[in-house]
């Protein structure tokens, strides 16, 4: 007989338990540091307001929301696993909200100047986060207080007929369309829903002022885009906050190609030894490259002047037959050159391409693939809290990682998705988790300014 049916697992059998048990015991101290904190306030001026005494009012169902988020939840109808929740029903004093009636109601009550209000929130909430990890972190992992912000479009394809807003894309896709803006870090500060055929661009003067509205007019920030937010509107709401900017330079608006002749000089991109060395290892040759500038001056203003800095790359002998021996690529900003190389302003403008994860994590890390409700404005609130728990949990994975940041999966992994019991000692209710999970939370707690939890009492001493 083979020798690979010699081993049988051990199946151990289920047996019922009074316990009081919970598979989110980590999820209390995100909670809790979000209501200890000075965003609590803003966070509840942003919801509309509810009298039901089924909702105990916006604030606590904000709050559960949030809370579904932060667990992971795929949509509405997952908020029935917190009902049956003892960590849930201890902190939200009471049973979870129904999914359907009292979170879609919520949902529903939300206005326009509910959403303008909330995505002021989030660009509080971005700074405040920024302003926590500059103190708290070491000198290496220290943010810069000046926030580096991004703009740009995504669709979110759906498979209904009545949603409101739904229309077909140029990509011919069916879906709505979100317009965001995030920093460096991730931290989201914007975001808007829109019907699927909305243009990239589209509103973005006002969600830029939104989120540098925290700002002085004074105070260091920067705001990078590509080429759709090449336009009149952008660069002149960038001039009037004080912001400084990088934008993909746009043929259509601009002509920027037209200009490329004037550039008489042109200086050769330096590799790094990195870059070389990891070439050198796959056999192959590292492309040469160019960089020049000139200066644009927009035809909607006499007096400003910008300058654009060219890239151009030389393509492979046969591509150069058929496009040309270049390829060239344009930066407009308002940057001193007199401060920075032209590489170096190319190399900042190309970290905006951290775009791509911190969409797809707001995709795939909260679900907003899909939406939940029928109607646009409820929708938008939903994507609008799912970017505030974002939020949260981007700021919890810096401080557990400040050099490799976990995106949402492998976070919730380690500090939400933890086995624990509710138990009572000396008519206190407290929840019991490993000794490993104990250690994390409280080196977490530490972080976020909240009181570390006292020595574990006794497995004697607890009853449950």
């Amino acid at each position: 007989m083979s020798t690979h049916l010699e081993f049988r697992p051990e199946f151990p059998p289920l047996v019922p338990t009074r316990q009081r048990l919970t598979s989110a015991a980590g999820l209390g101290t995100l909670l809790e540091a979000f209501d200890e904190s000075p965003l609590r306030a803003p966070f509840a001026a942003a919801l509309p307001e509810r009298i039901s005494p089924r909702s105990s009012g916006a604030y606590r169902l904000g709050l559960i929301q949030l809370a579904s988020f932060l667990q992971g939840h795929d949509c509405l109808a997952d908020l029935e696993r917190f009902r049956s929740d003892p960590m849930l029903h201890e902190v939200m004093k009471g049973e979870t909200v129904a999914p359907r009636t009292t979170m879609g109601d919520f949902l529903r009550d939300f206005e326009p100047e509910n959403l303008e209000s909330m995505n002021g929130f989030l660009a509080v909430q971005a700074k405040s986060y920024r302003v926590q990890l500059e103190k708290m972190l070491k000198k290496a992992f220290k943010p810069s207080l000046a926030p580096r912000l991004a703009i740009d479009s995504t669709s979110h394809v759906q498979r209904g007929t009545k949603m409101e807003g739904l229309a077909y894309n140029y990509k011919d896709e069916w879906c709505l369309d979100s317009q965001v803006i995030f920093d460096e870090l991730g931290f989201f500060s914007d975001l808007e829903l829109r019907p699927g055929n909305t243009k990239s661009g589209v509103g973005a003067s006002s969600q830029i002022r939104r989120a540098f509205s925290s700002y002085k007019f004074s105070d260091e920030k920067y705001l990078s885009a590509d080429s759709a937010y090449c336009n009149q509107d952008v660069i002149t709401t960038c001039l009037s906050v004080g912001a400084k900017f990088t934008l993909t330079a746009h043929q259509g608006t601009t002509g920027w190609e037209n200009h490329i002749p004037e550039i008489t000089e042109w200086i050769p991109w330096t590799y790094s030894n990195d870059e070389k060395a990891q070439a050198a290892e796959q056999g192959q040759t590292l492309p040469a490259v160019e960089l020049g500038r000139f200066h644009w001056r927009p035809s909607w203003n006499e007096v400003l002047c910008f300058p654009v800095v060219v890239k151009r790359m030389r393509r492979s002998e046969q591509l150069s037959l058929l496009d040309g021996e270049w390829k060239y690529y344009g930066v407009i900003t308002n940057l001193s050159l007199a401060e920075r190389s032209y590489q170096e302003l190319i190399e900042f403008h190309n970290k905006r391409g951290n775009a791509e994860n911190f969409i797809r994590e707001e995709k795939y890390g909260y679900d907003l693939k899909h939406f939940p409700c029928l109607e646009l404005k409820a929708n938008h609130a939903y994507g609008l809290l799912a970017m505030a728990a974002h939020n949260i949990l981007r700021w919890i994975s810096i401080h557990d990682n400040p050099s490799h940041p976990r995106f949402a999966k492998g976070l919730r992994t380690k500090f939400i998705h933890v086995p624990g019991k509710v138990v009572s000692h000396a008519r206190t209710l407290v929840l019991r988790v490993s000794e490993h999970v104990f250690k994390e939370v409280n080196r977490l707690r530490e972080a976020l300014e909240l009181k570390p939890y006292s020595s574990p009492i006794p497995e004697a001493c607890a009853s449950g």
